[in-house]
Formats: C-alpha cells, sequence, structure tokens
C-alpha cells in the first residue's frame, strides 16, 4: 500500500464525497453520524431552527474528529472517513436551506447548495492534503513518527477475534464465552502449526462461527416458542373477557398510523436515491483505492494487503450497527451515510472503478430492502439484542488494544519512558474532569510522547 496516501486519486475524491455529502445532509436526505440523524426530523418540521441542530452538530463532529478520528489518521496509515463526513455533517446543517421547497427554487436553497458545494469539497480536498503533508513532515522529525502510528492499531489486530468471543460471554454466559476462546485458542495453534498467515484471522473465523450457531439456535427457539402460543393467549384479555373494541381499533390505528409513516419516509428516501447512491460509489471507490477507512484496523489490515480479514472485521461492524443505522433511517426519514456494508464489498473488488458500481448497487439494495430488515428485526428481536452486545465488546476490544497499542508506539519512540507516560495518562484521564475515550487516549498519549521527544531531541536532550 502507497502511505501517505497520494495525492491522486486522494484530492478529488475527498473533494467530491466532501461537496456532495455536505449537500445530502443541507437537504436532510443522509447523515453520517448517528447521534444527530434522529433530531433531523425536527429541523424538518421546524421544531428546531439550523443553529440549535448546528450547534449539536458541531459538539459531536469536534469530539469524534479530534479524540477519535484524527489520532488515528495521522502517520504512514490509512486515514479514517469520519473526518470527512462528521464535518460535512456540521457543514450541511449550518448553511441555509428551504426545505418545503426543491432545491434549486429560491435563493434560500441555491446559497445552501452552492456553498455546500464549495465548503464541503474545500473541506475533502483540504483534508487530503493536510494528512499527506502531515504524515511527510512527521518523516522528517529528528525522531521520526510516522512510521511509529502503524503500531497504534497493531494489538487489536491481533485481538479482534475477541468481538465474537465477548459478544458471546456477555450475551450467552461466562461457559459459552469461555469455550468460544478456548476453540479460538485451538484454531489459532493448529493455524500456527500449520504456518497460516494471520493466525488470528482464523481464530476470529472460528468464533465467529460459534456466535452465528448460538444466534440460529437462540432465532429458531424464539420462533418456535412464538409458534406454540395460541392466537388468543397473546392478547390482553380485559376484567370482562375480551378487549373492547375502540381499544383494539385504537391499537391497529396507531400500528397502521406507524406503518404509513415508516413507508412516507421510505419513499422520502427513494426519491433522492441518485444522488445517495453517487455518494456510495465515490465512498467504494476511495475504499478499494486505500486512500480512506471505515475503522483503524481494517484499515491497517488492508494495509498489509490482508483484504479478506479487512473485509470480515466490517462485516462484523455492520452487523453490530445495521440494525440501528436502517431503524433509524426508516423513523427518521433520513439515510444513514454509510452502513459498514460498503467496505465489505469495496475491498474485494479489482479496482476502484469496479467497486464504485458495486457498492452503488449496494446503496440501491439497502434502500429498497429497509422495510424487509425492519420487519426480520422485529420478528427476530434477538438479532437487534446481539448486535448491540457486540458494539459494546468491539469498543471495550479498541480501549484496551488501542491503549496497548499507544504503549508500543511510543516504546519505540521514546523506550521505557514511553510505556510509563502513556500509562500515566490512563490515570491521569481517569481523573480529568473533561476526560478523553477511552479508545483514543493510547493514541493521544503516544503523540504527546512523540511531541515531547522531538522537542527534547531539538535541544540536544535525547533518551
Amino acid at each position: 500500500m502507497n502511505l501517505p496516501i497520494p495525492l491522486l486519486p486522494a484530492v478529488p475524491l475527498f473533494a467530491a464525497m466532501g461537496a456532495l455529502s455536505t449537500v445530502l445532509v443541507n437537504r436532510n436526505v443522509s447523515v453520517f453520524h448517528d447521534g444527530l440523524r434522529p433530531i433531523m426530523p425536527s429541523l424538518r418540521s421546524g421544531e428546531m431552527s439550523r443553529r440549535e441542530v448546528a450547534k449539536i452538530s458541531f459538539a459531536l463532529a469536534l469530539a469524534f474528529i479530534w479524540a477519535f478520528g484524527l489520532p488515528y489518521s495521522v502517520g504512514f496509515v490509512i486515514p479514517l472517513i469520519y473526518l470527512i463526513y462528521i464535518a460535512t455533517d456540521w457543514i450541511g446543517v449550518s448553511l441555509p436551506a428551504d426545505l418545503e421547497r426543491r432545491w434549486w427554487q429560491g435563493g434560500t436553497n441555491r446559497a445552501g447548495i452552492l456553498g455546500s458545494i464549495l465548503l464541503g469539497g474545500a473541506w475533502g480536498a483540504g483534508l487530503a492534503l493536510a494528512l499527506h503533508f502531515l504524515a511527510r513532515g512527521m518523516d522528517s522529525l529528528p525522531v521520526p513518527l510516522a512510521e511509529g502510528t502503524r503500531l497504534f492499531t497493531e494489538p487489536v489486530v491481533q485481538a479482534f477475534f475477541l468481538f465474537p468471543v465477548l459478544t458471546i460471554c456477555y450475551h450467552y454466559g461466562l461457559k459459552a464465552g469461555m469455550w468460544a476462546f478456548g476453540l479460538s485458542t485451538v484454531v489459532w495453534f493448529v493455524a500456527t502449526e500449520l504456518e497460516l498467515t494471520r493466525p488470528s484471522v482464523w481464530a476470529f473465523g472460528a468464533a465467529l462461527l460459534l456466535m452465528l450457531v448460538f444466534l440460529v439456535r437462540e432465532a429458531r427457539a424464539s420462533g418456535s416458542a412464538n409458534d406454540q402460543v395460541p392466537a388468543g393467549w397473546l392478547e390482553e384479555p380485559s376484567a370482562a373477557g375480551d378487549a373492547p373494541a375502540w381499544a383494539t381499533e385504537d391499537e391497529d390505528d396507531d400500528a397502521e398510523d406507524e406503518s404509513a409513516m415508516f413507508a412516507r419516509n421510505v419513499r422520502r428516501i427513494k426519491r433522492n436515491l441518485p444522488l445517495i447512491v453517487v455518494l456510495a460509489g465515490l465512498s467504494g471507490a476511495a475504499y478499494n483505492a486505500g486512500v480512506v477507512a471505515m475503522d483503524p484496523f481494517s484499515a491497517h489490515l488492508y494495509a498489509v494487503h490482508l483484504v479478506v480479514p479487512a473485509a470480515l472485521v466490517m462485516l462484523m461492524w455492520a452487523f453490530a450497527f445495521l440494525p440501528m443505522k436502517f431503524t433509524t433511517a426508516v423513523v427518521t426519514g433520513t439515510m444513514a451515510t454509510g452502513t459498514f456494508l460498503e467496505p465489505v464489498v469495496a475491498l474485494p473488488m479489482p479496482n476502484p472503478y469496479v467497486a464504485a458500481a458495486a457498492v452503488a448497487v449496494l446503496r440501491i439494495v439497502e434502500v429498497y430492502c429497509l422495510l424487509l430488515v425492519i420487519g426480520w428485526i422485529e420478528r427476530w428481536p434477538n438479532i437487534r439484542e446481539v448486535a448491540d452486545v457486540m458494539r459494546t465488546a468491539i469498543f471495550q476490544v479498541m480501549e484496551i488494544g488501542f491503549l496497548v497499542g499507544g504503549a508500543l508506539a511510543a516504546a519505540a519512540w521514546a523506550g521505557q519512558w514511553g510505556v510509563a507516560a502513556v500509562v500515566a495518562a490512563w490515570f491521569f484521564n481517569i481523573k480529568a474532569k473533561a476526560p478523553v475515550m477511552p479508545m483514543s487516549l493510547g493514541a493521544i498519549a503516544a503523540l504527546g510522547v512523540g511531541v515531547v521527544v522531538n522537542v527534547f531531541a531539538a535541544i540536544g536532550l535525547n533518551l
């Protein structure tokens, strides 16, 4: 992989993605941040002003950019897409728009679209330039830092097989989790004995397969239980026996109103499908070209040419987040800018052009399957429950793994003192009134160590 990201195709791709994503946010069509999407209907209805929504978006953007997106995007690594889309969320909601009229109707809308294209495109292009030259500058320091940034994610790359293991442990119990860990360990040792590449990948596959077995068994048991319950038992009887007709009618009306609202929201998304598809295609090309990634450890795997493992990691992310992203899309009428499935499809493709076409088709399928997937989730609620648990498992492995990775990088730059500094930062962060996100602390502390050793090196003091 050619790192840092090359100016071509990074600059034009980032610019196009920034411009189009800002336009879609400005028109309330597609939003990246999961915390911002639920309040977009309030903006559309006028319950919240653009100033209020922009303030919330800025707070979300600032936290994710400096505390997660940036630390894992500097140096000789593939930068995270958060840096583009989190910022364009804020730019888009900050610019004016009259959502009661078409985008080309009225000066307000034309100004909003033009501003979105210019500011979003400038952010994307400027970001690509900044990351490229920042990495070059880090590599030219007295104590070079660019190469060491790859160590941030190395422990998680080795331990990502724990994602399904911890999911099994948290959802199905300690005994099941220990069995999953034992099976993964055996597979790891066998893979090592057979001299297979990346034993952690094979351990991950074994744990994932076991998790799927547990999930299917739970879903079948739940379905069988529902099938065995007589239809009348599912109804709540009144004191007089049967429920009054007016109560049943109200419940039916509420369900019909909700279904009608969901269908109306999906139709709204479909009306804007062409631009949504174009943005998905641009993202697919960027993933395949290796100029952007959805998460730090799939980026690490892809950078060392482990394409299938990188796609498997993203498949886990997709399983963990897709129920939430699809649900918020249906409830709000605002599509998620990414669903984590895009890299799964894009990474194995032979070139960026094929990846763009494949991800564009994927986005069409996703939009047309929104209601179908929501129906599946309602039918098998254990899927949503396991997905929620998996998000917790992923974040906890990231917290510990990235802390160890930060210590490894700090040790490469500053020896034993660097490790001590990262450990100290962890405890200082616990006491801080405004603590850093735990999964970002290792990288931030290590970068701080890098700055310190370079300042000392500049004045003649070396560790």
